[in-house]
């Protein structure tokens, strides 16, 4: 019945953030050329403003759109390098060396906070000279690394480089509630993001009994994502955020706070 009402409201409008409600740092948000058409970056930050969202990692392909956010709105958009120029890079970014040059082209500024969302398919893909330039980059540069892969590569990318900041995305999105404790007792540099876990965490009406127990015992590991890599993931953006509110108020308030905005904003403080 839960997704079924949730089904609903993305189809005919899902209902504002109310008054008194958690504010949201979304760590998983894209603004790629498929969305530019469609919505304006004005139009992009009203629905901010609509769902209460007061800040955003922001991640696009390619990077032009995530500058066209961060341009208008630089105290509140967060910007991540997703190293790809089209959606084609996205197979084999790894191990191409021009994907690289245009990477490093975009870090040089400096404005950059993460490196990602990227997307890493065996931990083999680990093993070439452009990835390790990437992790070099992120390293020396401070920047969080937001990983869409399973928990063997991120124990391959900490085995690579000790020193790394891991914010897994989707907190490995089909991994077991008992993989991501295990992960996150053993890497005291990991975070997990929850874009499309809100299902995994709320089956029902009630939480998942082990979700609910690691959201609890490391309250202070994990971050809010929407992940809108395509145009519907927009048009329903308010939904996207709702389902996230509707398990976040069946925990402690203390610890949906912590999930909600604080643990981001510890991980990219104000400047």
């Amino acid at each position: 019945m839960k997704h079924f009402l949730f089904l609903l409201a993305v189809i005919f409008g899902a209902v504002p953030a109310q008054a008194g409600e958690l504010p949201i740092f979304d760590t998983h948000m894209h603004y790629s050329s498929s969305a530019w058409d469609v919505y304006a970056p004005g139009d992009i930050l009203k629905k901010l403003d609509t769902a209460n969202i007061t800040r955003a990692l922001v991640s696009s392909t390619p990077d032009a759109g995530t500058m066209k956010l961060f341009d208008i709105a630089p105290g509140r958009v967060v910007p991540a390098l997703r190293p790809y120029r089209t959606r084609a890079d996205m197979a084999r970014w790894y191990e191409t060396p021009d994907v690289l040059a245009y990477s490093k082209d975009r870090l040089a500024a400096g404005r950059h906070k993460a490196l990602g969302e990227i997307h890493l398919y065996m931990a083999k893909n680990l093993e070439t000279p452009e990835m390790a330039e990437y992790l070099d980059m992120a390293v020396a540069r401070g920047l969080i690394v937001q990983p869409h892969t399973d928990a063997l590569v991120v124990e391959a990318l900490f085995k690579k480089r000790p020193k790394l900041k891991i914010l897994w995305a989707h907190a490995g999105f089909s991994e077991p509630a008992l993989v991501v404790a295990r992960m996150l007792d053993q890497y005291p540099n990991l975070w997990a993001e929850l874009s499309y876990r809100a299902g995994h965490i709320q089956p029902d009406d009630d939480l998942d009994p082990e979700w609910k127990a690691l959201l609890i015992r490391h309250a202070g590991r994990f971050t809010i994502g929407s992940d809108t890599w395509e145009v519907d993931r927009w048009h329903g953006y308010q939904g996207l955020i709702n389902e996230h509110r509707e398990w976040l108020r069946l925990l402690p308030p203390d610890v949906a706070e912590k999930i909600a905005f604080r643990n981001a904003e510890g991980l990219f403080p104000q400047q």
